[in-house]
């Protein structure tokens, strides 16, 4: 799964790799949560990089709460799951990232893990995004993070991943609305394009009111000694 993820990168940066002609003023984000307004690349334009929720609300939600369940979309059940079988072929979208958190347990601690690529390039993340109108008339774009199986090296860390698209993924995923569905499923398999490191950090990050470089420091150690 994807429940916090890293975007630090500067505008420049995100232009240059997303090849975009719009990037709005941006602060290094460490520790972007569920609800929280991310940076996103909408299928509707690609070539512009906006903020939308994360935590999807379908056109059709009654309520905003709805949201904090659709935070991430299975990549094996999208076309049966209403909420997302609509938006395969028309709302997609990418959500750039510099790598993900996941947590290991161990006994009552949950250990914060950071999930990047080696090189230290950014990824890219495969979405799914709605429009939604709220009852007052506001419109506000949300996304939800596809994942799939974790690849052979997460495995011991966790079972799921997000989905992460390499540059001709992104451009076939950003290419408008189609019927052709299963070329786009295609895509969302396990990350193998080049390696992924998983590093131990701070317990900082294990809070969502915290967003500051102390998240990707290295765990604060300890050492008991009986005398």
């Amino acid at each position: 799964m994807c429940g916090r993820y890293v975007l630090k990168a500067s505008a420049l940066d995100l232009q240059h790799e997303f090849h975009l002609d719009e990037v709005p003023s941006l602060t290094a984000r460490y520790n972007i949560a569920p609800m929280q307004a991310a940076p996103v690349i909408l299928d509707a334009a690609p070539r512009k990089l906006v903020l939308a929720q994360w935590g999807l609300l379908p056109r059709w939600a009654k309520s905003a709460k709805i949201a904090h369940q659709l935070i991430n979309a299975r990549a094996e059940t999208l076309k049966e799951k209403t909420a997302f079988k609509e938006l395969l072929g028309t709302h997609r979208c990418l959500v750039p990232c510099d790598g993900f958190y996941e947590w290991r347990h161990e006994g009552p601690q949950r250990l914060p893990h950071f999930v990047h690529q080696q090189n230290g390039h950014l990824l890219a993340m495969a979405g799914l995004w709605s429009r939604w109108r709220s009852p007052d008339g506001l419109d506000l774009d949300t996304f939800t993070i596809i994942t799939t199986r974790a690849s052979a090296e997460l495995q011991g860390l966790h079972d799921r991943m997000p989905v992460f698209l390499d540059r001709e993924g992104r451009q076939r995923w950003l290419s408008g609305p189609t019927h052709d569905l299963a070329s786009l499923e295609m895509l969302l398999q396990p990350w193998h394009v080049s390696p992924l490191e998983i590093v131990p950090v701070s317990q900082h990050v294990n809070s969502v009111l915290v967003d500051d470089a102390g998240c990707l420091e290295p765990p604060a150690t300890v050492q008991l000694r009986l005398l």
